[in-house]
């Protein structure tokens, strides 16, 4: 990352908020971080930096990252379905399912044998009898609360995972539950790794990390062009799109290259945004 134009390192010195993904760019390959972004990430806070996360992951997940790294800020978490602050139980902004869009997916999921799980304000629910779902909340990363009705969380649920054992059944689930809400959008896919099961992921159309941004902006009073944003994936070029900075990590796809300002000599595995967070540091040094 060298021979920086002088209006990139401009936009550099103005960063007061940097929001970054987790996985594929600021966690290694293993999930965890890598000791040279931990003092980082400490030192753009002694500059007084802003420093949160913006994750796909649910809140709870992305918390034990915040916690590890002493970090306060709010957390953009279900691809910006949520902000929440850590462990403070106050919601920023939360993108609610409609409750009889849940309550119809939990009963046509009964009828076809599907297990549900919900994603609330801090948590996961799901019923001690759905079996099947336990590999899929291990790659989440997250602790699943089991409850005996899932019914009363229907009216806080933000995202609704649906496992079933065939395509044709979340399929029809989606259709029957999801195909006359408009405001609704739903995911069908496999995974081979947890039992060869198929997923329905049903979440509102309204919001995106870019939109989580926004509501960050707000609680820290700063402008959309002091904001830089660090990811890897499609997932995080509306954010590009709405920051002053996008930086794109080595590894990150192409489509989000295409959009970035900045892409990393190194890899998320190589540290690659803490080669960002330390250019923040020394523009600072050397451009007071």
């Amino acid at each position: 990352m060298q021979n920086h134009s002088n209006h990139l390192l401009k936009k550099i010195k103005q960063a007061q908020l940097v929001a970054t993904d987790l996985d594929g760019t600021l966690l290694d390959n293993n999930g965890e971080i890598p000791e040279r972004t931990r003092k980082s990430v400490k030192k753009l806070k002694a500059l007084g930096v802003q420093f949160a996360i913006m994750t796909a992951r649910a809140h709870s997940s992305a918390e034990r990252i915040a916690d590890e790294l002493g970090l306060s800020a709010p957390i953009i978490s279900l691809d910006g379905g949520l902000v929440r602050l850590p462990h403070g139980g106050q919601n920023i902004f939360a993108s609610y399912i409609k409750p009889n869009v849940v309550r119809s997916v939990i009963a046509e999921s009964e009828k076809r044998f599907g297990s549900v799980a919900l994603f609330t304000d801090d948590k996961m629910v799901r019923l001690e009898s759905y079996n099947t779902l336990p590999g899929y909340i291990d790659s989440l990363e997250l602790d699943a609360v089991t409850v005996e009705d899932l019914l009363p969380f229907a009216d806080r649920t933000i995202q609704v995972i649906v496992s079933a054992a065939t395509k044709e059944a979340v399929k029809a689930i989606a259709r029957r539950s999801v195909g006359l809400f408009s405001a609704a959008d739903s995911k069908v896919y496999a995974n081979s790794r947890n039992g060869d099961r198929w997923y329905l992921e049903i979440r509102n159309k309204s919001y995106s990390k870019a939109t989580g941004l926004a509501h960050l902006e707000k609680y820290f009073r700063v402008s959309r062009s002091q904001v830089a944003v660090l990811g890897d994936f499609r997932n995080d070029i509306e954010a590009f799109k709405r920051a002053g900075i996008g930086v794109a990590m080595k590894n990150a796809v192409w489509e989000l290259k295409q959009q970035a300002d900045l892409v990393t000599e190194a890899t998320n595995d190589e540290g690659g945004a803490a080669e960002f967070f330390d250019l923040i540091c020394e523009v600072r040094s050397n451009h007071k």
